[in-house]
């Protein structure tokens, strides 16, 4: 069974909880994210099936042939200039907007089709608010799970990330060194202070100590190699 259409803020407020529990039991990898996407596609071809407005088309019969004044909504305008659609209209708008009487404006009720474009737009600004405070929280959510702790300072973990780079394991774009220095640091959660002077520092090492730190990874993951082995 089709779900009603609401065509008010506050009912469509009132019902998006039940809305969003019917949407998710339909599938279980559903979430709210492909809900408010769903309403977004829904609530943007109702505004376009609503938003009737009078509009200058060009026109080609045995009678006529030039320029004349319709009142034609989004789609139908697309249609008379032959250009492709991104949605479709709503039928359940399109019997609330005709009015067969209103001949003046082609059969449609102006006032019915600004009220339903006003409130779809609203609906379409809730919804759009709900994504991004969902997007937002999931940011979040994922630099939390994946920020890791350094224990270290900061010369080790330069000297780590400059390896890193040189080796091409990470690909980074002429002059973004130091952003991509950043995006290691908020992942270590772990503050690089000065980060060219740590690397002018890691040029003038003194022989031998060059890679002090990286010589350090390479003999603990031998031992621990090593231990594994006489197991």
């Amino acid at each position: 069974m089709r779900e009603k259409l609401i065509t008010t803020l506050k009912e469509y407020k009132e019902t998006y909880s039940l809305r969003l529990e019917n949407h998710i039991s339909k599938y279980e990898d559903y979430d709210e994210v492909h809900f408010i996407n769903n309403e977004l596609y829904l609530y943007q071809n109702c505004f376009s099936t609503a938003n009737v407005i009078e509009r200058r088309i060009l026109e080609y019969n045995e009678d006529y042939d030039g320029y004349r004044n319709c009142y034609l909504n989004d789609f139908e305008f697309d249609e008379m200039n032959n250009e492709e659609s991104t949605g479709r209209e709503n039928y359940t708008v399109k019997d609330l907007i005709k009015n067969e009487s209103k001949f003046l404006t082609d059969g449609y009720d102006l006032e019915i089709c600004n009220q339903l474009t006003t409130s779809f737009l609203k609906i379409k600004s809730f919804l759009e608010s709900k994504l991004l405070e969902l997007e937002s929280n999931g940011q979040k959510e994922m630099h939390t799970d994946k920020t890791l702790n350094w224990i270290g300072n900061q010369t080790d973990l330069m000297e780590l990330i400059k390896a890193l780079i040189e080796n091409g394991n990470i690909e980074i774009k002429k002059g973004e060194q130091g952003k991509t220095i950043e995006i290691f640091s908020n992942f270590f959660n772990f503050p690089i202070k000065n980060p060219n002077k740590l690397i002018a520092d890691l040029k003038i090492r003194n022989v031998e100590s060059e890679t002090l730190f990286l010589d350090q990874l390479k003999k603990s993951l031998f031992n621990y190699i090593t231990r594994e082995k006489k197991k």
